[in-house]
């Protein structure tokens, strides 16, 4: 996906007015969505398989333009945060 970059400092800006929310869509009730100003910026999921009892074993998170993490946080609050740094370099990078 192509993008405009925008400044390291209006990107900060985005990081710093984001607020993690539970998904309002039933379909994704497990998942909670990274916002500001009304976008989403990223999508925190529980990571199933493994060996937990519940076979949930951790966050994940991805960017709705296509990144995704294969790395699994233990909170989702992790996974937010480097969800949200992943996006701050995508946001700003100016390489086609």
């Amino acid at each position: 996906m192509t993008h405009r970059p925008m400044s390291a400092r209006r990107a900060r800006a985005v990081v710093d007015a984001a607020t993690l929310v539970k998904a309002p869509d039933w379909r994704e009730s497990r998942c909670w969505h990274v916002v500001s100003g009304g976008a989403v910026l990223v999508v925190v999921e529980p990571s199933y398989g493994g060996t937990s009892a519940t076979g949930r074993n951790g966050w994940t998170w991805r960017l709705p333009t296509g990144g995704a993490s294969r790395r699994r946080e233990t909170t989702i609050e992790k996974a937010a945060i480097a969800g949200l740094a992943a996006w701050e370099r995508w946001a700003t990078n100016k390489e086609k």
